[in-house]
């Protein structure tokens, strides 16, 4: 949907583009991160410091102002898709858009869901009877 603004905005595209592979990537990390076992476990993202300044000062107070990390960055990925469209960077018909916007919050519903099933314990009983 950049393709035919590559042409008279290459560097408006390639900057939107870099910087919605990096926040998905950050997004991704960021769920994996809610789910994992120990606090041992890091997981890579893409080139964080390509994002700005105040972006990452924004994500690095999440956990100080009980944000959640995952949230924030679905807002900045929806609201950097709706200034692109906006400014024409990207041209996409409401109907698929809509269904983007969809498509991240089945994500997020999919995490929530996950995490549910992470904090839920095993109930006692049952795990008499398997042992």
């Amino acid at each position: 949907f950049t393709v035919p603004t590559k042409r008279t905005k290459p560097e408006l595209v390639a900057d939107f583009r870099h910087t919605l592979t990096r926040l998905m990537s950050l997004c991704h990390g960021s769920a994996l991160d809610e789910l994992k076992d120990t606090e041992t476990e890091d997981y890579e993202v893409i080139d964080i410091h390509g994002l700005d300044d105040e972006t990452i000062h924004i994500l690095s107070q999440c956990k100080f102002n009980n944000f959640n990390r995952v949230e924030v960055l679905l807002h900045m990925i929806q609201v950097l898709v709706v200034n692109a469209q906006s400014e024409k960077i990207i041209d996409i018909p409401a109907p698929m858009l809509s269904r983007v916007f969809q498509t991240l919050s089945r994500g997020f519903v999919n995490l929530l869901d996950a995490k549910k099933i992470k904090d839920t314990r095993f109930p006692f009983p049952h795990a008499q009877v398997i042992a």
